[in-house]
C-alpha cells in the first residue's frame, strides 16, 4: 500500500473513533438521569488522592479525581474520562499494530474491538475499571510491539510504564504482558529481543510504579481483598478435577468472542481477496499465541484456586488479545469488498449501540430512570436521622452523595466501620443489596460480634420517572452498643 493510501486509512480511522466517542459523551449528557452503579461508585470512592480506595486498584480513581477537579463532580467528568480511555484503547491498538502492519490492516484490526460486547456496550453502560484494563492492555501491546521491533531502551522503558500502570488498573491485566512475553519467546523474530538484558528495564520500572500501592494493599488486606468472595472459594477446598469456575471458562469466552468469530468467519468465506494472499507477519501469530497462553494461565489459576464461579468480564484480556489477533491475521487477506463490508458492519454496530443505550435509559425498570432527587426528602422524614452518616450500596450511596455532598456517605466496605465507629448510622438496603442488615454490618467492617440498638427501621420507595413502578428501599437507624 502506498503512502497516500496509508494516510487516508489513518485519517479515516482517527475521524471515525473521534466522532463516535464524542457522540457517546454527548449522548450520556443528553440522556442524563440517575448515575449508574459504576458511575455512582466513583462519586463515593474518590475522597482524595490516596494509595488505595478499596477492592479495586486505584488508577481509575486517580484519573477520575483529576477529571472531577477539572470539570466538577458530575456526568461530564465521568463520561469524558470513560470515553477518552476507550478512544485511547483503539488508538494505542492501532499505533502498536501499525508498527508491523499497513495502516488499513492496523485500522481494521483496531476497529474490530467494537465486536467485543464489553468494549462496545458494557464499557458505555456500566464499567469503569475494566475500561482502564483495556487502555493499559492496548498501551502494553503497543509498547511491546515497539520494543521487540527495534530493541531500543526507550521501548522497554515505555513497556515498563505501561505494565506498571496496568498493574494499578485490574488484577487480571497481568495476563496480557505474560501472554505477550511467553508467546514472543516462541517466535524467532521476537525471541532474540526479549532475551536481551535490556528487556529487564520493563519489569524494573513496573515494580517501582506499583510498589507503594501494593504496600498499601498488604497493610489494608481487609479492604483491598474484600471482593475475593466473588470467586466463591472454600476455606478448605476439596480438590476437584473440574471446579465450577473452570467449566464456565469456555462459556465466558464464547460470550465475549461469539460475534467477532461469526463476523470473521463470514469475511473468510465471502470477503477474501481473489489474488495472491498476503501474509500477516508475526504480529498475528504473536497475538493469537498470547491469547492461548493467557487462556491456559487463567485455567490453571482457576483450578489452583478451585474457584466456584467465573465471570465473563474477568476474561477480557483473553478476548482483547484474541480479537486483535484474528483480525490482524484476516485483514491482509481481505479484498476491497470484504474491507468495505467490515467497515459497514462496524458502523451498523455503532448505530445500534447508540440506539440501544437510548432505549436502555428509558426502558421499564432502568436504573437511570429512578428519581433520586426525592431521596433527601425521604431521609429527612426518618425521625432523628438528620445529618447522620449513611451507609448504602454503591448505586444508592453515589446518587445520594451527588445530592447531599456535605453528608457523610460510605458504601458497604470495611472502611465504613472505621470511619463511623461509635456513631449512630443510617443504613440503607436497596431490595436485597445487601441481603440483610446483619450481612451489611459485616460487609461494612463491623465484626460478627458487634451489637447495635435499632432505633427505628422501615421502608420507603423512589419512583421511576417514565413508569408507574417504584424502587423499594429499607432503612435501619442503629446505634452501636459499647462492648464491655
Amino acid at each position: 500500500m502506498d503512502d497516500a493510501a496509508d494516510r487516508r486509512a489513518t485519517a479515516f480511522f482517527l475521524l471515525a473513533i473521534s466522532v463516535y466517542f464524542a457522540a457517546q459523551v454527548g449522548l450520556r449528557l443528553a440522556l442524563g438521569g440517575a448515575y449508574e452503579t459504576d458511575e455512582a461508585e466513583m462519586l463515593v470512592m474518590t475522597p482524595g488522592l490516596q494509595l488505595g480506595y478499596g477492592p479495586q486498584l486505584p488508577l481509575y480513581n486517580w484519573l477520575q479525581l483529576g477529571f472531577f477537579e477539572l470539570f466538577g463532580r458530575g456526568l461530564l467528568a465521568l463520561s469524558l474520562l470513560k470515553n477518552l480511555l476507550l478512544w485511547l484503547t483503539a488508538l494505542l491498538a492501532f499505533l502498536g499494530l501499525r508498527i508491523w502492519l499497513p495502516a488499513s490492516g492496523a485500522a481494521l484490526a483496531a476497529l474490530s474491538l467494537f465486536l467485543l460486547p464489553d468494549y462496545a456496550w458494557e464499557a458505555q453502560r456500566a464499567t469503569t475499571h475494566s475500561n482502564m484494563l483495556l487502555v493499559t492492555s492496548a498501551a502494553t501491546l503497543a509498547a511491546f510491539l515497539w520494543a521487540v521491533k527495534g530493541g531500543r531502551r526507550i521501548g522497554w522503558a515505555l513497556l515498563g510504564i505501561a505494565i506498571g500502570l496496568g498493574g494499578l488498573a485490574k488484577y487480571n491485566f497481568y495476563l496480557v504482558p505474560l501472554g505477550l512475553v511467553l508467546a514472543g519467546l516462541t517466535l524467532a523474530p521476537l525471541r532474540a529481543q526479549i532475551l536481551r538484558r535490556r528487556a529487564l528495564i520493563a519489569p524494573a520500572i513496573a515494580a517501582v510504579i506499583v510498589a507503594l500501592p501494593y504496600r498499601w494493599m498488604i497493610a489494608n488486606r481487609d479492604l483491598a481483598f474484600s471482593s475475593v468472595g466473588k470467586l466463591q472459594l472454600e476455606a478448605e477446598p476439596v480438590r476437584q478435577m473440574l471446579p465450577a469456575g473452570l467449566l464456565r471458562l469456555p462459556e465466558g469466552l464464547l460470550s465475549l468472542l461469539g460475534l467477532a468469530l461469526i463476523v470473521a468467519a463470514g469475511l473468510w468465506l465471502f470477503g477474501r481477496s481473489r489474488g495472491k494472499p498476503v501474509g500477516p507477519g508475526p504480529v498475528a501469530a504473536l497475538l493469537l499465541r498470547a491469547a492461548i497462553v493467557a487462556t491456559l494461565l487463567t485455567a490453571v489459576g482457576v483450578w489452583l484456586a478451585q474457584a466456584g464461579t467465573l465471570t465473563a468480564r474477568w476474561l477480557l484480556p483473553l478476548a482483547f488479545l484474541s480479537v486483535l489477533g484474528v483480525f490482524a491475521a484476516l485483514a491482509p487477506r481481505l479484498g476491497r469488498g470484504g474491507r468495505r463490508g467490515l467497515v459497514a458492519f462496524l458502523g451498523l454496530v455503532a448505530l445500534l449501540v447508540l440506539t440501544g443505550l437510548t432505549y436502555d435509559r428509558f426502558k421499564e425498570g432502568a436504573r437511570r430512570d429512578v428519581d433520586f432527587s426525592l431521596l433527601p426528602e425521604r431521609l429527612a422524614a426518618i425521625e432523628d436521622s438528620e445529618g447522620l452518616p449513611v451507609i448504602a450500596e454503591f448505586y444508592t450511596a453515589g446518587n445520594l452523595a451527588a445530592r447531599e455532598p456535605l453528608r457523610p456517605v460510605a458504601p458497604y466496605l470495611p472502611f465504613a466501620a472505621r470511619r463511623f465507629e461509635g456513631e449512630t448510622v443510617l443504613f440503607l438496603l436497596r431490595e436485597t443489596v445487601p441481603p440483610s442488615f446483619e450481612a451489611g454490618l459485616v460487609r461494612a467492617g463491623w465484626p460478627v460480634s458487634a451489637r447495635f440498638d435499632i432505633l427505628s427501621e422501615g421502608d420507603f420507595t423512589l419512583p421511576y420517572i417514565h413508569s408507574d413502578e417504584d424502587m423499594p428501599f429499607r432503612y435501619v437507624l442503629a446505634r452501636p452498643v459499647a462492648q464491655p
